[in-house]
This record gives structure tokens, sequence and C-alpha cells, in this order.
């Protein structure tokens, strides 16, 4: 009998594969690569070479990703996928002809020998998957999947020997950001990787591969660029463009009071720019602060980047508030727990003020408690920096409309913002 994904084998266990081992930097003669020392001697048995570079092989990809590139009755991949807590096994996701995605956990036995049911078993995955693929034999008898074609692995796959850790940028939601280099068929460029904990749970794991998956969607000078994410093994990796010159708000703490007025006005038109491009895609970002806006190249491009809370929702309700930075919520948030594009919009009205006030914290000298009983309980608003050209200032405190829906859209006001930009 066939073992789907929640339902074990009996008298066998799944081929697991290398959660509990924490990958580890290696020094070599051109950076740092990831190497892992701790994988299991199933994962061995499993993973090995001809899987590992299999075009069909997805590594830990979540069921979502893996059911979308799934289009025709027979269209199959092999992946890893949480099967029990913090057990990571091999399955194959394969369209049946009921047009439903059928996930079935790969096995093995004392003898070291694979199977999906016990009726057949073969010395390797691979003669696995060949074996039901060239005899067309159902993976179950109740589904009658079968295997008719290998999707392969999307332009935007990964290998993590391609990647070499440089140095260390700070330390993310999830895990690490290093800086690296990434060796692709086009040559070296350098990058930022973002990466995962190899002990975090399923639901951090989703929520990582999440944000791999909304950066995917987007394209726009004023956004970071995904260049791909590594996920056939730990740790799991977003790989990004660099962005040298770093977060926008360290840039104002130190060069803030000796920037022309024109360069901040160009700050605030091009991540308006940016974030006016996400509103078109219906992204509600949910984190937009100056510590999330980047710098590129020599002339300093702002990018918005930190995708780890966007969702493509209308309106979101979340009622966590605990890592959540108070002082960029509008009044909707901190009281009903919802977010939108308009709360977005509150947000950009602070990113302004962030930077005519050369990257200070907002609310200077609240407590966050402070800050959100002002807000709610009194409709507080802060006053500009003195130097704040009034049109700016006149455009934050339309976005810090307490209505929601008096908020302009940063479409809507994009066009000013760039006039002020070019003056």
């Amino acid at each position: 009998m066939a073992s789907t994904i929640g339902d074990p084998g009996k008298g066998s266990k799944s081929t697991q594969s290398g959660q509990s081992g924490a990958k580890k930097l290696k020094k070599t003669k051109e950076g740092t690569s990831v190497e892992d020392k701790n994988e299991t001697k199933d994962d061995e048995g499993s993973i090995t070479d001809d899987i590992r570079n299999a075009d069909f092989y997805h590594g830990l990809i979540p069921k979502t990703d893996a059911e979308a590139l799934l289009k025709k009755e027979g269209d199959f991949v092999l992946r890893k996928t949480e099967h029990n807590s913090g057990v990571i096994v091999l399955c194959i996701s394969v369209r049946t002809e009921a047009d439903k995605v059928k996930h079935f956990v790969i096995n093995t036995d004392a003898s070291k020998s694979y199977f999906i049911d016990a009726a057949h078993k073969e010395t390797s995955v691979s003669n696995l998957i060949n074996f039901y693929k060239s005899t067309k034999t159902p993976l179950s008898a109740a589904s009658n999947a079968k295997l008719k074609k290998a999707i392969e692995r999307p332009p935007w796959g990964i290998n993590h020997d391609a990647i070499f850790i440089i140095k260390k940028l700070g330390q993310g939601a999830f895990g690490e950001v290093y800086l690296a280099e990434y060796v692709s068929e086009k040559g070296r460029e350098k990058v930022a990787v973002k990466t995962m904990k190899g002990e975090a749970s399923r639901d951090a794991r989703n929520k990582f591969l999440k944000e791999a998956r909304m950066m995917r969607k987007y394209d726009h000078k004023n956004v970071v660029k995904i260049l791909g994410a590594a996920v056939h093994e730990h740790p799991l990796m977003i790989v990004m463009e660099c962005c040298e010159g770093g977060a926008m708000c360290s840039y104002l703490k130190k060069n803030g009071k000796t920037m022309p007025m024109k360069e901040k006005n160009r700050f605030v038109a091009e991540a308006a720019e940016g974030l006016a491009y996400l509103e078109k895609q219906q992204c509600i970002h949910r984190d937009i602060a100056a510590r999330n806006c980047l710098l590129s190249g020599k002339n300093n491009i702002v990018k918005i980047s930190d995708f780890g809370m966007s969702d493509d929702k209308a309106i979101l309700h979340d009622d966590t508030l605990e890592k959540v930075p108070v002082k960029w919520l509008a009044p909707e948030t901190l009281q009903d727990r919802i977010y939108s594009l308009k709360s977005d919009v509150w947000a950009f009205g602070v990113l302004v003020w962030e930077i005519y006030s050369n990257g200070a914290e907002p609310y200077p000298g609240l407590t966050r408690l402070q800050t959100r009983a002002k807000i709610v309980l009194t409709d507080y608003r802060m006053k500009m920096p003195d130097d704040t050209p009034t049109e700016m200032g006149k455009i934050a405190l339309q976005c810090w409309d307490k209505v929601p829906d008096k908020r302009p859209a940063i479409s809507a006001i994009l066009p000013d913002l760039k006039k002020l930009a070019d003056k």
C-alpha cells in the first residue's frame, strides 16, 4: 500500500534528509562556500548525486510551489518535505487524472531498498522513479497517479555550490544575511544572501519560502531583485542583487546633515516609485521603513527590500503585534490588526519623516506603548522636521489621515513627488 503525506507506511521508514544538520561555512580560495557536515546516513543513501543533480529534483520547496508547477496529468517532481515534526522526507508530487495533486512518501527498509508501495522495491530512488515512469504503473490504485513527465527545476533554482560567502552583513528574521559571490554561466557577481536556520519550524520555513515566491513576481528598478533561491539542502537561501550602499537609515544617520535637499527629495520619490509599482501588483508590504530601503550602485538608487511580512491579499488580519514595529503602524492596524495598501501609505508617510529627520527614530522620546496611545487616543501626528519642503510636509499629513480611504494612493502622489525631486 502506497503511503501519501500524513500516512507513513507500516514496517518501514521514510527516506529522511538532513534537517537536523546545521550548515557550516567552509573557507575556500575563492571565498566561503556552504557545506553540510551533518547529513544523516539516510540522506546520504537517498540524496545521491544523480538525484541531487536531476532536473526534476526541486529540494525543499513547499507544497504550494510544487503544485503550481504541475499543469497536466502525469506531471511530477521529486522534492523534500516535512513528514512528521522535525523529520524531512523525500516525496513525489504528481498531478492525477482527477486534476488533483497527490504527494507520495518514498520509504526505505532495513536493506536500504526504496519503495512507495511495498509490492515493488528498488535499490535507488532513480531506479524507483524510472520503474514507475517506464511501466506506467500507478503509484497507488486509489489515485491511479502515473508518472509521465518530469518537470524541470525553474530558472530561479540555484545550487548551493554556486554561492561563496564573503562576509556576514547582519541578522535577519530567519537567519543570517551575507555578502557573497554567485558563480553562474554569466560569470561571477556579488550578491546578498539571506539564509534560513536549519532548525527552523515548518511555519517559519514556509514564510521564508513565501518571501522568495513574492519577490519572484516583481521586476522594477526601485525594488530589490531576487536572482533565485537555493532550496536543495540547508541552509535555505534567498539570493538577491547586492545593494552596496546598505540600508537607507544607516546612510541618513551618517550623511543626513550634509546631504543636499535634492538628494533627500530623490530618496522620497524613488521609494514612492517602488511602492507605486508594488501597489499596482496588489502587494501589501507591511514593513515600509528606512531600514528596509536599500541603496544600490554609485548613485545610491533607492530599492524597496525585505518582503518577509508581505502579502498579496486585499486586506489582511494579523492578531500578532509582538515583533511588529509599532511606530510605523496605522491606527486601524494598532486597533483592529488590519493591514491594507492604505496602511502601507501611512508607513510611507513615516518613511518621509525619517528621510528629513536624518534617520532618527519616529516619535522621538516615546515608547512603543506611548506611541500607540497617542495615535489611537489623541489622534497625535508628528511634526515634520523644520527643513522639510512644505509640499512634502503636506503629502506626509495626507498619508496620515485617520480614515484609510482618505489617504492617497502612492501612485496618485508620485507625479508631485517626482516634480519636487527634479527641482
